[in-house]
């Protein structure tokens, strides 16, 4: 019997108000992992964390996460992740269209492999797309869980997304605006040790699709299963260290040495 266990994780970010351009990298800490122990996930960071990482981000500036994935459990485990733009800073405020950004996202395998999932320094901005402006772009095909890749126990592999905004297209129009990002991590026991795993990527035949991971929303502490097809699965929403996973990253554009205030959304 495979079990199946999906842990959440959403980024918020928020632009406040018009900064000059500057061209700081800002990147949470390389020690954040999160771990599969065979029943549930666990992770070693706060929120806290990543907002003190980002604080004082400004146009032109950029942001790094990236999460060690690793198997604590005895057998090997098969990963998979999704990727979504709930909203975008242009949806948020009326006035702001135009906006360009860097969106990067990559995995990193047990041997070193570096997969790009997705890799383009030219989202948003002025042209016209079907997925919707600003950065509902980079989601584009990755709302659906993909395979990573397999992991053997004690092995780790890794997520990297990086986040940019160009700081010539973002203007007064963005004030206030907020971006809403959520990754879905998944993790899957392999029912045949011997099996070779497929290739990480954006599709397989083996791939689950969201409604076989994310059919119903659990909470921790009461915990329940669904029993569908013969798989005992587990939606597992976790803040952290153990409940609803939100990370959020507060995006400062005020007038130098002014000290902004920022909002968290629980």
């Amino acid at each position: 019997m495979r079990k199946r266990i999906c842990a959440g994780l959403a980024i918020v970010l928020l632009v406040s108000s018009a900064m000059p351009v500057h061209g700081e990298e800002y990147q949470g800490s390389d020690d954040w992992k999160v771990e599969f122990t065979g029943s549930r996930m666990e992770s070693n960071f706060r929120p806290a964390d990543l907002v003190d990482a980002v604080y004082g981000l400004q146009p032109g500036d950029s942001v790094t996460v990236s999460l060690m994935l690793k198997n604590a459990y005895r057998h090997k485990t098969d990963w998979y992740m999704s990727n979504q733009v709930i909203s975008s800073f242009e949806d948020s405020q009326k006035g702001a269209k135009g906006g360009a950004y860097i969106y990067q996202l990559s995995y990193t395998d047990n041997k070193g492999v570096i997969t790009a999932l997705y890799d383009s320094e030219n989202v948003g901005g002025e042209k016209d797309t079907h997925t919707g402006p600003g950065l509902h772009e980079a989601a584009d095909g990755l709302e659906e869980f993909f395979y990573l890749g397999r992991l053997s126990s004690g092995s780790s592999g890794r997520i990297t997304l990086k986040v940019a905004l160009d700081g010539e297209t973002q203007g007064n129009a963005y004030q206030d605006a907020l971006a809403d990002l959520q990754m879905c991590f998944a993790v899957e026991k392999t029912a045949k040790p011997s099996e070779p795993p497929a290739s990480s990527g954006r599709s397989s035949s083996e791939t689950p699709s969201p409604a076989e991971l994310v059919s119903q929303t659990y909470t921790t502490g009461n915990p329940q299963t669904n029993d569908m097809g013969g798989l005992l699965k587990w939606s597992i929403l976790f803040a952290l260290a153990g409940g609803l996973l939100l990370f959020y990253a507060v995006l400062y554009t005020g007038k130098d040495g002014e000290e902004e205030t920022h909002e968290k959304k629980l």
